[in-house]
């Protein structure tokens, strides 16, 4: 599979950058929040007020529940890491020579359990404190001194804690209405491309539609279950998931006829989500006779989906049974039998431990960054740790560079709080817009704060020193030298091994849909295609550095073929069962499984099975008129299937 190239970056700033739902409302939270934090910290003199300020970041969810989860999660994670440090410092204090091995330990510790736990957030936050507070012992050589200042880190961190949940709690979006006015949006975009004829633009919500799913899911943290009609609300944005997947296989050259009425379906059940009426019942017309049977049975799939999503809007208001919560396990299923975890610690407490070496050894404690860089970016592919990696340096540049103009033509002019505060929330508006885009771009506005927050914020009085910002880049590019290294040379993992590995549960979860129809095994197939595009494009920033894991085009089934493959499922699920049918099912489900398997190992995929497409043939020529979609849905599957193997070649 050759990689696909990614937009340009004008056009991915564009995109990342749009206006979205819900967008304003998050920005304005994040950019008063900061503010209020930062008038608190000067009026007080409480120190270390950036990291304040940037905690905001950390905290700040798109809605209410996810807001108030994490903030309570960072509340205890820094609660603990404070008690461990103090332990640690009767220990270490005196003993440089245990100091390393424990942090080196604490890391290690922490970024295991982060890849094996459910509660890994916490365990990260808990081991990030507690290392950089044992980097205080350096610069604070005091005990009596540096118990005051870790103490200080405990308030430093439940302010900006407290007061995002309190404006969360205050003007916070429910998630319930964040999936609700997501999902509008989706279906308005449907409509009008249904109305046009052209589905090529549905392509990247398709990803945000699943995205929604996990917003559902964090509604039920603030609630002791979830009532039925927010759990139909999760089915529902599962069906325009649904839609979106369908669309590659939707010919352009549909009939308006056809178009246009689920085109109204779609907008009325947009302006249903957006507080107006119930969906009325519609005359869908069938399709006609001048679509090829293909063609027939993917209208009908779709609008059969359709139909379904205005039948459940439309019962939406009559259902309120509750749904109990599914409590998910501690551990991850291979926590303590897969080896990548162990690796992916260990490679981690080689780069934080070689920062910490090296700036002590140039006597630089400005560059301390170095550190915090190695806890952040660390990921589990050398793609995605180079994508964080750029993000990081773009980012820390960009807000360093923004910083040090205020420093230099603002401040100077500046009198009192209020001035200050205007200029805060300027900078937090930006960085939080650029935050609040995908995960493709918005780390890079949260360093962008971070940089212009430690730049701005050196002191309670107006500063022209512009020391503070070269020491913290400087200390991000030694971070960002030191990542490189390790993760490319120690047990590297590729993007591309996560390409394979997420066609490979697609696939997987395709053949168990076509043979069992099992619930969740859509939304699982539609997770697995979204990162096989995710790791596809993050593959880009490996820059050859790991060329023997370079993807063959003759290897693996391409990302278009798999969306068509996933769209003639989709297309078979929404039919009646044909019995006369089931060998091919079989035979498609098997090669799915076996191309799953394939893939994994590098193995190219084996064509089609062309015995069941042969049968099928046969099947058709003698079945009735009335009976045929269910047949021809099979086909199109078959079909699809043969182009995937023939896109290899």
């Amino acid at each position: 599979m050759a990689v696909v190239d990614g937009p340009p970056l004008l056009a991915l700033l564009r995109a990342e950058l749009a206006l979205r739902p819900g967008r304003i409302s998050q920005v304005c939270r994040i950019a008063i929040t900061c503010t209020v934090v930062v008038i608190i910290g000067q009026i007080f003199q409480v120190p270390l007020t950036p990291y304040m300020a940037y905690a905001v970041f950390l905290v700040s969810g798109g809605e209410a529940a996810s807001t108030v989860m994490v903030g309570l999660v960072a509340a205890l994670a820094f609660t603990i890491a404070v008690g461990l440090s103090l332990l640690f410092y009767v220990f270490d204090a005196s003993e440089p020579a245990l100091r390393i091995p424990l942090m080196a330990l604490s890391t290690f510790v922490g970024m295991y359990l982060v890849r094996v736990m459910t509660l890994g957030p916490v365990m990260f936050l808990a081991s990030f404190v507690l290392v950089l507070s044992q980097t205080l012992i350096d610069e604070i050589p005091n005990l009596e001194a540096l118990t005051h200042t870790v103490l200080w880190l405990w308030v430093v961190v439940m302010i900006p804690v407290v007061a995002t949940i309190l404006v969360n709690l205050l003007i916070g979006v429910d998630p319930a209405r964040l999936a609700r006015r997501s999902a509008h949006d989706l279906l308005k975009a449907l409509a009008n491309a249904l109305r046009c004829g052209d589905f090529s633009g549905l392509a990247q919500r398709r990803e945000e539609a699943v995205a929604l799913m996990e917003v559902r899911h964090k509604a039920a943290f603030l609630n002791p279950g979830l009532h039925g009609r927010d759990a139909l609300d999760g089915m529902l944005i599962e069906t325009v998931a649904e839609l979106l997947a369908l669309c590659p296989l939707l010919p352009r050259q549909t009939p308006a006829a056809i178009r246009l009425p689920l085109a109204a379906v779609a907008e009325d059940c947009a302006t249903f989500l957006s507080g107006g009426a119930p969906p009325k019942p519609l005359a869908l017309a069938m399709p006609t006779p001048d679509l090829t049977p293909e063609a027939t049975a993917v209208v009908i799939a779709f609008r059969t989906a359709m139909m379904r999503l205005r039948d459940g809007l439309s019962q939406r208001d009559s259902i309120n049974a509750a749904v109990p919560r599914q409590r998910k396990p501690i551990f991850v299923g291979d926590a303590f039998t897969n080896p990548s975890h162990a690796r992916f610690a260990l490679k981690t407490s080689l780069a934080a431990m070689a920062c910490y070496v090296a700036y002590n050894l140039v006597d630089w404690p400005g560059i301390d960054t170095a550190i915090t860089t190695c806890f952040f970016v660390a990921l589990g592919s050398l793609g995605e740790t180079m994508h964080k990696l750029t993000l990081r340096l773009s980012g820390a540049i960009l807000g360093g560079l923004l910083g040090g103009m205020c420093v230099v033509f603002i401040l100077p002019h500046m009198t009192d709080i209020g001035q200050l505060s205007l200029l805060i929330l300027s900078g937090s508006a930006l960085g939080a817009w650029i935050s609040t885009s995908s995960d493709r771009l918005s780390y890079a506005g949260m360093q962008l704060a971070f940089a212009f927050f430690l730049t701005v914020l050196q002191g309670y009085a107006p500063s022209t020193d512009l020391t503070i910002p070269r020491d913290r880049i400087a200390g991000i590019l030694l971070g960002n030298v030191v990542m490189s290294l390790v993760f490319s040379l120690s047990w590297p993992v590729s993007a591309t091994d996560r390409v394979r590995s997420s066609i490979a549960e697609a696939l997987r979860a395709l053949a168990l849909l076509l043979s069992s129809g099992a619930p969740g095994t859509r939304l699982a197939a539609l997770r697995a295609l979204g990162a096989a595009h995710r790791y596809t494009g993050l593959a880009l920033f490996e820059l050859k550095a790991l060329p023997e894991r370079a993807l063959r085009k003759h290897e693996v089934i391409t990302l278009d073929s798999l969306d068509r493959i996933a769209a003639a499922i989709f297309t078979i699920a929404d039919q009646a069962a044909s019995p006369a049918a089931a060998p091919a099912d079989a035979a498609a489900a098997g090669w799915l499984v076996a191309s799953a398997d394939r893939v994994m190992s590098g193995v190219p995929v084996q064509p089609a099975p062309a015995d069941a497409a042969a049968d099928l043939e046969g099947l058709l020529a003698v079945t009735p008129a009335d009976d045929r979609i269910p047949l021809q849905a099979r086909k199109l599957l078959l079909q699809q299937i043969a182009l995937a193997t023939d896109a290899r070649s």
